[in-house]
């Protein structure tokens, strides 16, 4: 939408994602986990905090795997999730316009916490029509 009656707002996309092999085909390949877009980055931030604690949750403990020892991955995204200095982090290179991006690597994949700047976002700001003008007599 384009007009006198538009607003460009700025828009933040983050996206949780995997990248793994494929069964069978060891061909590397990218699994959407989640996908929120906001105007304000603190919204997106607190957002990809909570999809890192919610990740961490369903990963299985180190010592339930049957695998070797591996990197640990649920503690590496818990610990990033509380970090201030991660947070601090993050807002600063949003603050400068450039995507932020977090790699967690697992056993069998690799797990990418990601925010980028959309390219813009409009809204009408126009007040609605009055219910007089919308029914006329």
């Amino acid at each position: 939408m384009t007009g006198p009656w538009a607003v460009i707002l700025p828009a933040y996309v983050a996206e949780v994602y995997a990248v793994g092999p494929v069964a069978g085909t060891w061909l590397p390949t990218t699994y959407s986990l989640g996908r929120f877009e906001t105007i304000s980055p603190k919204l997106v931030l607190r957002w990809l905090r909570g999809e890192a604690l919610r990740l961490a949750d369903r990963l299985p403990p180190l010592t339930y795997r049957l695998a070797p020892p591996g990197p640990n991955c649920s503690e590496e995204l818990r610990s990033w999730a509380v970090s201030d200095s991660a947070e601090t982090y993050a807002r600063e290179t949003l603050r400068a316009r450039s995507p932020f991006r977090a790699e967690f690597a697992d056993q069998d994949c690799t797990y990418v916490l990601s925010v980028w700047h959309s390219t813009a976002r409009t809204k009408d700001v126009r007040a609605p029509p009055s219910p007089a003008a919308l029914y006329p007599e």
